[in-house]
């Protein structure tokens, strides 16, 4: 689809034939009002990952609603601590009082907790009878994009950095369960437990955290 932002051709109004003949399909803004948005589910699971907290003079938990819904007075568990707590007060993205707050949502959470140290950076907001999954211990479907040349090789043992929404921290490569290679012809090469890979291989491996963290099993958002 061509547009131009200078001339502003093909963003709202359509390309002049003059410009672009071989063009005939809708403009950027058509393509994006026709976009079909995935169902975030506001009533299911409460999820909301702690981007950031604050003293204020209760304990105030800045983050994003990714899935399910919160209200004032829902009584809450900190995941991976599993420490109760209890919403206060909600503010929507603008600062501004909210009685309840939807998935897509940017908001700051007042919450009384017993200790402000089990909520940290990476956690994430659930209802109790709800809790997030705790692991130290996951298998992941990994594609294995560019290393880094003083790395060239992925095997196990090797470090790197993980980030799942707000949480991010080192993380271990414990065992590769299997991995697809692909040669120069394009040919794709399937090996059960390989002693590693290289750039450009999708590989199933199992990945060990330094402490537990909160992780949704995949067959459980599909």
């Amino acid at each position: 689809m061509p547009i131009a932002g200078l001339q502003g051709h093909n963003i709202t109004e359509p390309v002049p034939k003059g410009t672009c003949a071989w063009y005939s399909g809708p403009t950027l803004m058509q393509i994006l009002d026709e976009l079909t948005l995935d169902d975030r589910q506001a009533n299911g699971p409460l999820r909301i990952p702690i981007i950031d907290k604050m003293k204020d003079p209760a304990l105030v938990c800045h983050g994003k609603v990714e899935h399910g819904s919160v209200r004032v007075g829902d009584k809450l568990a900190v995941m991976p601590s599993g420490a109760p707590a209890q919403v206060l007060q909600l503010l929507d993205g603008k600062g501004q009082p909210v009685a309840y707050a939807n998935p897509g949502e940017n908001v700051q959470i007042k919450i009384n907790v017993a200790d402000d140290e089990q909520v940290q950076r990476g956690f994430v907001l659930c209802q109790r009878d709800s809790p997030m999954p705790v692991t130290e211990v996951f298998e992941a479907e990994v594609d294995v994009l560019d290393l880094v040349e003083y790395k060239p090789i992925m095997t196990k043992g090797y470090t790197c950095m993980m980030h799942i929404h707000t949480y991010h921290d080192e993380v271990v490569i414990k065992d590769i369960v299997k991995a697809w290679e692909k040669n120069d012809r394009g040919e794709v090469t399937e090996k059960q437990k390989p002693q590693f890979v290289r750039s450009q291989t999708k590989m199933i491996c199992r990945i060990t955290t330094k402490g537990p963290v909160s992780l949704e099993k995949f067959d459980a958002i599909q």
